[in-house]
């Protein structure tokens, strides 16, 4: 189509594509003069296919497409051939839940991705392996690898890499998730923008039972590890535009909720009912007053709440909120030689657990403190307290325009930054736990005439006394602590290329902090020969070194012990004294190195006529990993912070997939097949699964091995398989049917026990204190499929029905759980949505 290029024909352009997204593609328009032509798509479709391999783009149109039920970037990346989930990912009895699932990328544990949101870190730096703390710990908060949940119905494209990742990118071993919004590029004067609800709810989806045990704890009401009674729904607002020429506005609003019916496990049945709620707000103003200038200003406010229960204990419920507040600024400007930018970056998390209750007491069962069917009863909390993180950012790269140099093509990219971090830990109230008292015989009523707080005057059946108070405690005081942290990072990275046959990268990044001291020198390189000199063969191979971030939560767990301290006392009169424990020992952070990973790849990657494919092989190794253990296993206190972990990982992935869409019986096909194969040697899931002691083997199938030698338990599947197709009907153009299948074969998972049989008690002069054994794990096969059809209202408004199903057939899916007991996966699950774009 050829058109003149006048104010008319760029307007008629730009209303052709008001209704979509910044991201959104549309067929190859071509705009020519006599002086000049504008060729739009193939600019954007170039971008895509020159991306290296270990790079894996999503744009807007794939997040919509995808069956994504709960709107997070983790549901979201189930697509992906690299990318692995925690076995209990898809537990029937926590489809309540709402915030992002933790990830592995090629072994490497959660924390150890980064998740980037703008160019802004979204990592969890504090206890971001703390996801299965228990809410009744007095020290310590429930989180994971994000502090905060992404709704990717505000985002425009989505970036994975896993390996031969830029020197660029730091603070990761395993891998980078990169989130981002776009600027507007839509008619001046004119607003667009989308409005979507979902829902579901306990009633649109199905269960299946292993064995009567567990149906008989998913229909306990009280259970609330099978979360059997639940509305789920969601509404967001994404809305954009040009308010001038060199204005322009992005604002994105959203919030999920999940409403959890559940009862206690108190005589008297009441109800505990829980909440999960995941807020988003990002606003984002775009000034180009210039081609050669561009300036973006943001603010967001991203808030994760939670309201827990424990069943069996009187209280008022635990309320945990993660909140992020941020500003950005982001300054480009084109000089003739290279292309500058600043960015300013300030960042505020806060996670916190507020409980209006007091202290926590433990009695023996009396008349009026019946409320259990148990000899004992337990009433309060855990108390309040708050971790936060302040982080300030400055970064500064350049990226050059190539030159050529000795018939070789080169374009660098180079930059710095700095970093300040504070992270805190605070308890604004003594918080004391009441042991199960061991005084009777008393009417509760001191010498001085007082009321004692922890004593009881009830008669005890099972005691057969009148009266009770406790003579120990635990009382975890008042108090603060604080870390900083500057850190500084610089990196350079040369572009290359030859004869159009060959292409390298080869970067290098530093980093420094003042915490570890430590001054790492990470190389990063990539090599590409394509024998054609086109993308319709090409090899790859690579080697990198990536080191890790900074977790707070190590140096503010060593303070956090000196607040907590025992006291006893002989009577209800006498004065509780303090109780002499042994010395908290301690290895502070300055004394750990940092945690490494070296990486090497092989890929073999074509692209044939209307088919790409890929095979690739990844080798890490990770060295010098953070890990708890108690070398005293009679000494409780005494722990240290080691770096005595070291593990590896072996992956290869093949994928397949259409670059266009094909027509068969008129209608447009897209598919894709991602086979992934993974072998990770982890004898650990997270920096604090402590040990009580330094050993040198186990027992493995009844083998004497190396610990570092054992599969790891979580994050492994060996063998999976995904099917993604997604196909529109030519004569319904607005139908779009979305499918995607996962196929897991039968599986050896992992169980550990303590119990060891002898000859096998001391190797090397140390205990044999652990075996392993494999379990079989059956296999899984499940297909997620969505539908979607749009309807035009009128000229500027269409609406979009949506019907997402999960376990599309109902298969009876299971999972080997933490428990080392076989679980049920979700059965059959409806999510319904509409959405009204403007």
């Amino acid at each position: 189509m050829t058109l003149t290029r006048t104010y008319i024909s760029c307007a008629i352009l730009s209303i052709i594509s008001a209704p979509l997204y910044a991201n959104d593609q549309t067929d190859t328009l071509e705009i020519k003069s006599e002086k000049s032509s504008i060729q739009l798509s193939p600019l954007v479709v170039k971008a895509i296919e020159d991306k290296d391999v270990g790079i894996t783009v999503y744009t807007k149109e794939d997040l919509e497409k995808t069956p994504n039920n709960k709107k997070t970037i983790s549901e979201l990346l189930k697509v992906n051939s690299n990318i692995q989930f925690t076995n209990s990912e898809k537990a029937a009895g926590s489809q309540a839940e709402i915030h992002a699932s933790d990830i592995s990328i090629h072994g490497a544990l959660p924390y150890n991705n980064a998740f980037l949101f703008n160019g802004m870190s979204i990592n969890n730096d504090i206890n971001p392996y703390e996801s299965n703390s228990g809410i009744s710990d007095p020290t310590s908060l429930k989180g994971n690898s994000q502090a905060v949940t992404l709704n990717t119905d505000l985002l425009c494209n989505l970036e994975v890499l896993d390996s031969n990742v830029s020197a660029q990118y730091g603070k990761f071993t395993g891998g980078v998730i990169s989130a981002t919004t776009c600027a507007p590029k839509t008619v001046v004067g004119k607003i667009h923008g989308n409005i979507n609800y979902d829902y579901t709810s306990s009633d649109w989806y199905r269960f299946n039972y292993i064995d009567s045990s567990e149906e008989s704890d998913f229909e306990d009401t009280t259970q609330t590890n099978a979360q059997k009674d639940f509305t789920q729904k969601g509404i967001s607002l994404n809305t954009y535009g040009r308010l001038t020429e060199s204005l322009g506005f992005n604002l994105g609003l959203s919030q999920r909720k999940s409403d959890i019916r559940s009862t206690s496990k108190l005589s008297d049945a009441r109800p505990y009912n829980e909440d999960r709620t995941s807020t988003n707000i990002n606003a984002e103003l775009f000034y180009n007053p210039s081609d050669d200038l561009e300036i973006k200003f943001s603010a967001q406010n991203y808030s994760d709440e939670s309201t827990r229960f424990n069943q069996s204990i009187i209280t008022n419920g635990y309320n945990q909120t993660s909140d992020n507040q941020s500003l950005q600024l982001s300054i480009r400007n084109d000089f003739p030689l290279f292309s500058l930018t600043n960015n300013i970056n300030y960042q505020k998390k806060k996670n916190e657990r507020l409980s209006t209750d007091g202290d926590n007491f433990t009695w023996w069962k009396t008349e009026n403190k019946n409320w259990s069917d148990k000899t004992s009863v337990s009433e309060g909390a855990t108390g309040t307290i708050f971790n936060e993180q302040q982080t300030l950012e400055y970064s500064t790269s350049a990226k050059f325009i190539p030159f050529e140099f000795f018939k070789t093509t080169h374009n660098f990219h180079i930059g710095a930054g700095f970093t300040h971090n504070e992270a805190a830990w605070h308890r604004p109230n003594d918080y004391t736990q009441y042991f199960l008292p061991t005084g009777f015989n008393t009417d509760c009523i001191k010498n001085d005439g007082s009321i004692d707080i922890a004593c009881d005057p009830d008669y005890i059946p099972n005691k057969k006394a009148t009266g009770q108070y406790s003579k120990t405690k635990t009382v975890h005081g008042m108090g603060s602590l604080n870390v900083q942290q500057d850190s500084w990072f610089a990196f350079i990275e040369d572009r290359l290329q030859w004869d159009k046959r060959f292409e390298a990268v080869l970067g290098l990044r530093y980093d420094y902090d003042s915490l570890s001291k430590n001054k790492n020198i990470a190389p990063r390189t990539a090599f590409h020969y394509k024998p054609f000199g086109d993308q319709s063969l090409k090899f790859s191979t690579g080697w990198n070194r990536y080191y890790d971030r900074y977790l707070y939560n190590f140096d503010l767990q060593d303070g956090i012990l000196n607040f907590q301290n025992q006291y006893t006392r002989t009577d209800l009169n006498s004065d509780w004294t303090p109780k002499v424990s042994p010395n908290k020992n301690n290895i502070k952070r300055s004394d750990l190195d940092l945690p490494y990973a070296d990486e090497w790849m092989l890929a073999l990657s074509s692209e044939f006529k209307n088919i790409r494919t890929q095979i690739k092989y990844v080798n890490r190794e990770y060295k010098d990993q953070y890990h708890l253990i108690y070398p005293d296993p009679n000494n409780i206190w005494t722990r240290e912070y080691s770096n005595n972990k070291s593990y590896s990982s072996e992956n290869i992935t093949l994928d397949i997939g259409n670059i266009l869409p094909f027509n068969v019986l008129d209608t447009k096909h897209r598919m894709s097949l991602a086979v992934s194969y993974s072998d990770t040697k982890r004898d650990y899931n997270n920096a604090n699964d402590s040990e009580t002691k330094e050993y040198s083997h186990v027992l493995y199938n009844g083998k004497l091995i190396t610990p570092n030698n054992l599969p790891a338990s979580d994050f492994n599947v060996p063998l999976t398989a995904r099917i993604s197709w997604d196909f529109t009907p030519n004569f319904l153009a607005g139908l779009n049917i979305s499918n995607f299948l996962v196929y897991k074969p039968t599986f050896q998972g992992l169980t550990k026990s303590s119990s060891i049989a002898k000859p096998y008690t001391h190797i090397n002069n140390l205990p044999v204190i652990y075996s392993y054994n494999d379990t079989s794990i059956p296999s899984v096969v499940r297909w997620d499929m969505r539908a979607s059809y749009t309807h035009q209202i009128s000229q500027n408004i269409h609406a979009i029905w949506g019907l997402t199903i999960n376990n599309v057939t109902n298969r009876h899916n299971k999972y080997l759980d933490t428990d080392y007991y076989l679980k049920s996966e979700i059965g059959r699950q409806f999510i319904a949505d509409i959405t009204f774009k403007f």
